[in-house]
C-alpha cells in the first residue's frame, strides 16, 4: 500500500498536485485533499479517493537535484521553511506562544494540554460564566489545526452567539467560519445545484441549532458528512433532558458526536442534579465512558480524562486585571414604596392569596403567584395575564370566585399605566444618576426585564420621556438608540442588534432584553451597567444576566442595579425579605467555588421560579434560600463528584508548567529514550517568511499579479492577487462558489479589500477594541501566524516554486569539501494516515563513506545556514555519484525513521494494551448489565426491542474502535515515507 503525506506532491489524472490534508474513511483508505500545481489546475482544490484513482507519488530516490542560482538562497530558504510550514505538529506538549492575539492563561493551557494528550480530543468545557470559554475552543482548534486534525470544523451556537462566536475566532486566531443563519442558507442556495449538500461547499462552519430545528431538511445534510471537529456551545441544552428521544437537539448531537473525530463541548451549567443527563453529555464524548448503561453509577475518575470545570475564583491571581472588581449598588437605594394605585392592585393581590391559602377558591400557578409575579413587572404585563385567564374562564360560561376577582384586579389595572408606576420613575431616577439621557456620549446600558408585554411598553414609555424614536420593526432594532431584543426575532436580526450594541459609535445607548440576551453573549465591551427592572426569581437567571458584563476582559467596574418596589399589604411585605436574599446569594455565589445551581439544587430556572413561589412566596417562609430542602443525595453527590473531576489536577499541571515535574505524557518515556520532537521547528519568523515570500512570489510568477506590499513601522498591507481573492471568496470576486477551508467570512472583509497584518498581539487586541468601538466586532488588523489562510496560501505556492521530483541543492564553505548533506522530512503515519511522528532530519556523508543523522536544525547550525551567500560557484560533484549518494541517504533517513518508529510503538504500546483493557472490561460490564435487564422482559417487547437495538450498536461501537480507532491512532503503517527538501554541498 502506498504511503501518502501532507506537502507531498503526487501525480493524478494526468496531473500534478499538492497534498495539503489526508482524512482516513477507514483503515485502508484514504481522501486525499489537493490543490493543483500545473498550468491547468493551479490553485484548484480536489479530493481524491486512494482506493479509486491511480495516484503516483515521488519515489525520494528519483529527487533530481537543481542548483539555485537566487541571490543568497532564497529560493531554497524559502521552499525549505514551507515545507517545515505544512509539517503537521506532533510533540506531545502544546504550542500556545504565538497561536493567536491574546494572553494565554495557565487554565486555558491546561484545556489545550487535556485536549492533545487524548489521541482523538473530546472535552467538555464547564468552567464558570465569564471565565473565556470561547478563547479556550480557539486555542484547542489552533493546535488541532497544526497537527492536522480539525480541517474540517462545525460550531453549533444559539443564534445569538453566532455573529460574536463567529468573529472571536477569526479576529484572535484566523480561524474563518462561514455562518450559515437563515440568509447565508439562502445566498448558498443560489449558487448550488438543489441536490447539492449545502454543507459539503465550506469546510468550516458555524450555524444555530435553532437553524436546524426551523429548517428540517438540513439536520440530514449535516449528519451525513464527516468532520474533524464538532463544537457545541451551550451544551446543557443539548443533554437530552427527560426525554432525551424525543428531544431533537440530543439526537441532533448524539449523530454529530458519530461523525466526528474531535468533539468540544460548554457549558457553565453542566448538569441538572441528575447524574443521567450529565452523564449523557459525556456519552457523546465517549460512549465508553460511563460504565451504568443506565448513565447513573459513576464517579470522578471515570470522567475525569473528558471534564474541566473552574471558577472565578480558581483563576482570579492569574487572571490579574482581566476581572474588574464589581459594583452592586445597595438594595437600600434602589428601593421605593408603591403609589396610591398601585396598593389597590397589590391590595386585590393580597386577597387573592388570601383565597389562595384558606382554599376558598380554585386555583392555577397563573391565579397563585403567576399574576402577581407579572406584576412586580409591569401594570400592563399583570393585566395581560390577567385577560388571558379570564377569557379561559368566560369560555367555559361559569361565574366564579376566581372570575370576579381577575375583574376587579382589570379594572384596578386600567387605571394604571407602566410610566406612571413606582418601578419607571425609580428607573428613571437611576437613569439620572447613571447620566443617561440618550444623546451619544452617555454610557450604554442594558436592562433586562422578563417579560415581552412589559419590554414593549418599556420601550414606548423610555421613547416618549426622553423624546427618542422607536420602532419595533426587527430590522430596525440595530440602528436606534433605544433597542429590543428577544426570542421570537429572526437570527439574523438578533445578530445585528447584539452587535451594534458592542460597538461603540452605534447609536445604541440602551439595550432592553429578555432573557434570551442572558446566555452566552458578550455584552462588556461597550456596557458596564446592568439594570433589572424586574427580578426573576432564579439564581442561575441572575448569575447568567450578570455575566454578561462581568466577564473575563471586562475594563471597568461591572455596575449592577436591582430594583425594587414595596408595598404595604401585610401579606405581601414580607416578600420583600426573600427579594433581598436571593440577590444576596447572588452575589455569595459571585465570590465563591460554587455553581449558582448548588444553592437550591434544581439545576433548572423555571424549577427555582417555582420553588421559590411555592416554598417561599406562599408560604411567608424568608429563610427559603438557606435552608433548601431540595438536596437530595444524588444532586448533592454529582455536584461534589463535579467538583472534584474538574479540579483534581489544577496543581499537578502547574507543576508541570513551571517546570517542576515532567509532562504528563507520552513525553516523558520519550525523553528517555532520547527521543525529541523537532515537528514544531522554524528556520524563520512569520513577518520575514511573508515578506521574502511574497517578494519571491512576484519574481518567479508575473509581477503584474502581485500588487506590492505596503509597509510601515508595525503594519505590512496587501492587496490580494486575484488568485487569492478567489481562493477566499471575497465579496469582489463575483459569484463563484469557493469549496474548502479557505473561505474568509463575507463580513470580515475590509470595505478596502485590503488585509492589515501586524505581529504584535496588542495592536490587534487594540484593533478589536477599536472595531467595537466604530463599526462592529470585525478587527481591520490581523495578526500573521502561520494558521492565518494567506500564510497557508503563501506556504502552499512556495512549495510549488520547485517542480515535481526537483529539490535544490547550495553551497557552503562552512562544510567540508566534497562533503555532502542532505536534509529530510521524514513521516510515520498510522495505517490510515494520521501524522504519528514526523522529523526534520540530515543525513551527512563523510570520505571514507561514514555519515551520521543530526536533527535538522542542528545540522543546518553547523553548516552556517542563515550566513551563506550565493557567490555564483557551481558544483563540482558528478551528477551519477551525487545521485549514488542520495539513494543513499534515502536509505538512511527510512531507517532512521523505522528506529523511530519502534521507540514510538514500545512507548504506545502499554498505553493502547491498558485502553483495550479497560474498554474490553467496560463492555463485559455494561453488556451484562443489559443482558440482565433483557432477561426479566418479554423477548419481543418494545423495551426488550430497544435494549438489543442499544447493544448492537455498542457491539458495532467495539468493532470500529478495533477495527478503525486504533489503526487510525495508534498503529503504524508497515513502511515510514521520507522526501528530500535541500542539499548542500562542501566547498573551498
Amino acid at each position: 500500500m502506498k504511503n501518502f503525506t501532507t506537502g507531498m506532491r503526487i501525480l493524478c489524472r494526468d496531473a500534478e498536485w499538492l497534498i495539503t490534508g489526508i482524512k482516513p474513511l477507514n483503515y485502508n483508505e484514504k481522501v486525499l485533499h489537493c490543490v493543483g500545481t500545473d498550468e491547468l489546475t493551479l490553485g484548484h482544490e480536489a479530493f481524491f479517493l486512494t482506493r479509486l484513482e491511480d495516484i503516483t507519488p515521488v519515489d525520494p530516490r528519483d529527487t533530481k537535484p537543481v542548483a539555485d542560482d537566487s541571490g543568497g538562497y532564497a529560493k531554497a530558504r524559502l521552499f525549505l521553511e514551507a515545507q517545515l510550514r505544512r509539517m503537521p505538529l506532533t510533540d506531545p506538549s502544546p504550542h500556545v506562544e504565538g497561536m493567536g492575539a491574546f494572553k494565554p492563561m495557565l487554565y486555558q493551557t491546561e484545556a489545550v494540554q487535556r485536549a492533545v494528550m487524548q489521541l482523538r480530543p473530546r472535552l467538555l468545557l464547564a468552567d464558570a460564566v465569564g471565565l473565556g470559554k470561547t478563547i479556550e475552543v480557539g486555542m484547542i482548534l489552533s493546535e488541532l489545526i497544526r497537527r492536522g486534525q480539525a480541517d474540517r470544523i462545525l460550531v453549533l451556537a444559539k443564534k445569538s452567539m453566532l455573529t460574536q462566536f463567529q468573529a472571536e475566532l477569526w479576529n484572535r486566531f484566523a480561524i474563518p467560519l462561514v455562518r450559515m443563519d437563515s440568509r447565508g442558507l439562502s445566498r448558498l442556495q443560489l449558487k448550488i445545484p438543489a441536490s447539492k449538500n449545502p454543507f459539503e461547499v465550506y469546510h468550516r462552519i458555524i450555524i444555530s441549532i435553532d437553524t436546524l430545528k426551523d429548517i428540517g431538511r438540513y439536520s440530514y445534510f449535516l449528519e451525513n458528512i464527516r468532520w474533524d471537529v464538532v463544537v457545541i456551545d451551550e451544551a446543557h441544552n443539548v443533554a437530552g433532558g427527560s426525554s432525551p428521544e424525543r428531544h431533537l437537539s440530543y439526537r441532533l448531537a448524539r449523530r454529530l458526536s458519530r461523525r466526528t473525530n474531535s468533539m468540544i463541548l460548554t457549558t457553565a451549567t453542566p448538569h441538572n442534579g441528575k447524574r443521567e443527563t450529565f452523564g449523557r453529555l459525556i456519552s457523546l464524548l465517549d460512549p465508553s465512558a460511563i460504565p451504568d448503561p443506565d448513565l447513573r453509577e459513576y464517579d470522578a475518575e471515570d470522567i475525569r480524562p473528558f471534564f474541566l470545570m473552574r471558577f472565578k475564583e480558581d483563576v482570579r491571581e492569574q487572571a490579574g486585571d482581566n476581572f474588574a472588581v464589581r459594583q452592586v449598588i445597595p438594595l437600600a437605594e434602589t428601593t421605593v414604596n408603591a403609589g396610591e394605585k398601585e396598593e389597590t392592585a397589590y391590595r386585590i393581590l393580597a386577597r387573592i392569596r388570601e383565597k389562595v391559602l384558606d382554599k376558598s377558591m380554585d386555583s392555577n400557578v397563573i391565579i397563585q403567584w403567576g399574576m402577581y409575579k407579572s406584576f412586580l413587572s409591569s401594570p400592563e404585563a399583570c393585566k395581560s395575564t390577567a385577560q388571558k385567564r379570564l377569557n379561559q374562564l368566560e369560555k367555559r360560561e361559569a361565574s366564579s370566585a376566581e372570575a370576579d376577582k381577575l375583574g376587579e384586579l382589570i379594572n384596578a389595572l386600567d387605571l394604571l399605566k407602566i410610566d406612571q408606576s413606582a418601578r419607571f420613575l425609580l428607573l428613571l431616577k437611576e437613569l439620572e444618576k447613571i447620566g443617561w439621557n440618550g444623546l451619544p456620549d452617555c454610557p450604554r446600558i442594558l436592562l433586562f426585564t422578563e417579560s415581552r408585554v412589559t419590554q414593549e411598553h418599556l420601550c414606548n414609555a423610555l421613547a416618549k420621556h426622553f423624546k427618542l424614536q422607536f420602532k419595533d420593526r426587527h430590522e430596525d432594532q440595530p440602528g436606534q438608540v433605544l433597542a429590543s431584543i428577544h426570542g421570537g426575532m429572526p437570527d439574523t436580526a438578533l445578530a445585528a442588534t447584539v452587535e451594534s450594541f458592542g460597538t461603540g459609535t452605534s447609536p445604541m445607548r440602551m439595550m432592553v432584553a429578555t432573557d434570551v440576551a442572558s446566555e452566552g453573549v458578550n455584552l462588556h465591551h461597550q456596557c458596564h451597567h446592568i439594570i433589572h427592572y424586574d427580578l426573576p426569581w432564579s439564581i442561575i437567571t441572575l448569575i447568567q444576566r450578570n455575566g454578561r458584563i462581568d466577564r473575563f476582559g471586562q475594563k471597568h467596574s461591572p455596575v449592577i442595579r436591582y430594583l425594587m418596589v414595596n408595598t404595604g399589604q401585610g401579606l405581601l411585605k414580607g416578600d420583600h425579605a426573600i427579594f433581598e436574599r436571593l440577590v444576596d446569594k447572588v452575589e455569595e455565589i459571585n465570590r465563591s467555588t460554587r455553581t449558582g445551581e448548588s444553592v437550591l439544587r434544581l439545576y433548572d430556572p423555571q424549577k427555582e421560579e417555582e420553588y421559590i413561589a411555592q416554598q417561599g412566596i406562599l408560604k411567608g417562609n424568608p429563610d427559603i434560600l438557606d435552608k433548601s430542602d431540595n438536596q437530595n443525595k444524588e444532586s448533592a453527590d454529582l455536584e461534589d463528584m463535579l467538583i472534584t473531576a474538574g479540579r483534581g489536577n489544577d496543581d499537578d499541571f502547574l507543576a508541570f508548567l513551571t517546570g517542576q515535574t515532567q509532562a504528563p505524557s507520552e513525553q516523558q518515556i520519550d525523553n528517555e529514550d532520547n527521543v525529541i520532537d523537532n515537528s514544531g521547528i522554524r528556520l524563520m519568523n512569520d513577518t520575514d517568511f511573508f515578506d521574502q515570500g511574497y517578494k519571491t512570489l512576484a519574481q518567479s510568477l508575473n509581477p503584474r499579479d502581485f500588487p506590492p506590499l505596503e509597509k510601515t513601522q508595525h503594519l505590512t498591507v496587501i492587496d490580494p492577487p486575484e488568485e487569492l481573492k478567489r481562493r477566499f471568496g471575497t465579496p469582489s470576486a463575483g459569484g463563484d462558489v469557493i469549496f474548502g477551508a479557505t473561505a474568509i467570512p463575507a463580513e470580515a472583509w475590509p470595505e478596502d479589500g485590503r488585509l492589515q497584518f501586524t505581529v504584535d498581539p496588542k495592536r490587534v487586541d487594540d484593533a478589536i477594541d477599536a472595531a467595537l468601538s466604530r463599526k462592529g466586532q470585525w478587527s481591520q488588523e490581523l495578526l500573521l501566524t502561520e494558521q492565518h489562510p494567506v500564510m497557508q496560501w503563501m506556504t502552499e505556492r512556495l512549495v510549488m516554486l520547485m517542480k515535481r521530483g526537483e529539490v535544490p541543492l547550495i553551497l557552503s564553505p562552512w562544510l567540508e569539501h566534497g562533503r555532502l548533506m542532505f536534509c529530510f522530512i521524514g513521516q510515520v503515519s498510522s495505517l490510515a494516515g494520521t501524522p504519528l511522528i514526523v522529523d526534520p532530519h540530515a543525513v551527512s556523508f563523510h570520505k571514507g563513506g561514514r555519515y551520521d543523522i543530526r536533527p535538522l536544525k542542528q545540522a543546518l547550525a553547523q553548516v552556517n545556514f542563515d550566513r551563506l551567500s550565493n557567490t555564483g560557484q557551481q558544483s563540482k560533484m558528478d551528477t551519477a555519484l551525487l545521485n549514488g549518494f542520495l539513494a543513499s541517504a534515502v536509505e538512511q533517513s527510512l531507517e532512521h525513521m523505522k528506529l523511530l518508529q519502534k521507540k514510538r510503538q514500545q512507548t504506545l504500546a502499554p498505553l493502547l494494551e491498558k485502553e483495550e483493557l479497560r474498554l474490553k472490561k467496560w463492555f463485559e460490564s455494561w453488556a451484562e448489565r443489559i443482558d440482565q435487564q433483557m432477561k426479566t422482559l418479554p423477548p419481543e417487547g418494545k423495551k426488550a426491542v430497544k435494549l438489543r437495538t442499544r447493544r448492537q450498536e455498542m457491539e458495532k461501537y467495539i468493532r470500529d474502535r478495533e477495527e478503525n480507532w486504533r489503526k487510525t491512532h495508534f498503529e503504524a503503517a508497515k513502511d515510514p515515507s521520507t522526501r528530500v527538501v535541500l542539499i548542500v554541498e562542501g566547498i573551498k
